[in-house]
């Protein structure tokens, strides 16, 4: 039976936190994203089967923040504003409209532990506009992809039910 303990070690999501580029957003309320491994269906000769094997990843999320200013609309307007001739010739310089950056995501909970993942190459797509006038707080969702993840922090659970920290 679960007990008090077993309460404490599940992760509370106030205690989170994302950093770009090593500094921390103090607007981001929420980041979520996922990792999809596409599944290809392989018809089993001589069998009336189907078995699978994996295929492309996918990866996928979102970045809401509260709106603090026009930093973020303005990464996507520059783009946008931005001619073909003009990208071809910012192309792989610190001018590039449409950079990428890494995000930083952590779980430090008092009780449950600590946790932090490194989401690399972030790319935001979309210029959201608008208001209402029934907000209290202003948010913002703006799609992300990125290209790799890996952990850099954590803890596992072993059979005993102590954590044993995680070594990238």
């Amino acid at each position: 039976m679960a007990g008090i303990t077993d309460a404490l070690r599940r992760f509370g999501g106030m205690y989170g936190s994302a950093y770009r580029d090593n500094v921390q957003l103090a607007e981001a309320v929420e980041v979520t994203g996922n990792v999809e491994v596409n599944r290809i269906e392989v018809p089993l000769v001589g069998q009336t089967k189907t078995g699978y094997k994996p295929g492309r990843e996918t990866r996928e999320g979102t970045l809401n923040i509260q709106k603090i200013d026009m930093r973020w609309e303005i990464e996507i307007y520059r783009f946008l504003a931005s001619s073909l001739a003009a990208r071809r010739a910012a192309r792989g310089t610190p001018q590039a409209t449409l950079r990428t950056f890494d995000l930083k995501l952590e779980h430090d909970d008092p009780e449950a532990g600590y946790e932090a993942w490194q989401v690399e190459n972030v790319q935001i797509w979309r210029l959201p506009l608008g208001i209402s006038i029934s907000d209290d707080i202003t948010n913002r969702e703006y799609p992300i992809t990125w290209e790799s993840e890996r952990p850099l922090a954590g803890f596992i659970y072993n059979a005993a039910g102590v954590a044993v920290p995680f070594v990238p």
